[in-house]
């Protein structure tokens, strides 16, 4: 008889990201999942919503400005509406005024930016470790 150790499922920290860009949507999952984060994907404000709804552990929302349908201003004039707190970072390729009532508390990360600076924004909101490595076939 052998003893093994139980593998204990890891809870990951949820994040939520939402942009119309399917290739952006995968590469933020591809960047940030290393890291321990669940990266839930909406590609517009109205598919947000249930998200929000089914998920009040999401502890950080990176917000693409420019949507159809449910643009970001729109989506976080809801989101104050039930979690005044939360992080937020908007993602811009516009000018954006970081006063505006609609934005506050949140962060603008104007594009282009580097990853790097990402990764420093959400380190800063949700503690960012070491990614994990990868798996080696054996």
């Amino acid at each position: 008889m052998s003893i093994r150790a139980r593998k204990v499922p890891v809870k990951l920290r949820k994040l939520l990201v939402i942009d119309d860009d399917p290739k952006l949507l995968m590469s933020y999952r591809d960047l940030l999942s290393p890291y321990g984060f669940e990266v839930l994907t909406a590609p517009d404000g109205q598919e947000a919503i249930p998200i929000v709804e089914r998920n009040p552990d999401i502890l950080l929302i990176i917000l693409d400005l420019a949507m159809p349908k449910m643009d970001g201003r729109e989506w976080l004039r809801w989101f104050r509406g039930i979690r005044r707190d939360s992080p937020v970072i908007l993602i811009t390729a516009y000018k954006a005024d970081p006063n505006e009532f609609d934005f506050k508390p949140s962060v603008i990360l104007e594009k282009p930016f580097h990853v790097a600076e990402l990764l420093d924004l959400v380190g800063l909101f949700c503690g960012l470790g070491t990614p994990a490595a990868p798996a080696h076939a054996t």
